[in-house]
């Protein structure tokens, strides 16, 4: 498994990333800015298939994606994770696509996730 840092998303936070690129953890102990994170796929499919799952300990999490009907997002609370499915485009060149994250009202605790991706 090959492990990037993000410090000017998170910090304190990692990104794991599967061989495949089918399967990624997303973990922060703070949120602290908007940022967002390219998930890249090495299929020549244009639409991904995906499956995420995000939880925060404190705080309120704005989560930013585009699926087939257009630009979506949705707020992660400790008290309503984030578990769903969605069909989205890639971006034509670089074969990957986007979930954008921003704290709502001061920095955000304890993101933990995944994200589960495949290309049919």
């Amino acid at each position: 498994m090959t492990r990037v840092t993000r410090r000017d998303f998170l910090r304190s936070a990692s990104i794991g990333l599967g061989l495949a690129g089918c399967a990624s953890t997303v973990k922060g102990d703070i949120v602290g800015q908007a940022s967002s994170i390219a998930f890249s796929t090495e299929s020549r499919n244009q639409v991904a298939q995906v499956r995420i799952a995000l939880r925060v300990t404190k705080g309120t999490l704005r989560v930013a994606y585009q699926d087939l009907a257009g630009n979506q997002h949705l707020l992660v609370t400790p008290s309503e994770p984030a578990d769903f499915r969605m069909q989205t485009r890639m971006h034509r060149e670089r074969r990957s696509f986007t979930l954008s994250f921003e704290p709502v009202n001061g920095a955000v605790e304890g993101l933990t996730g995944t994200v589960k991706y495949s290309t049919p």
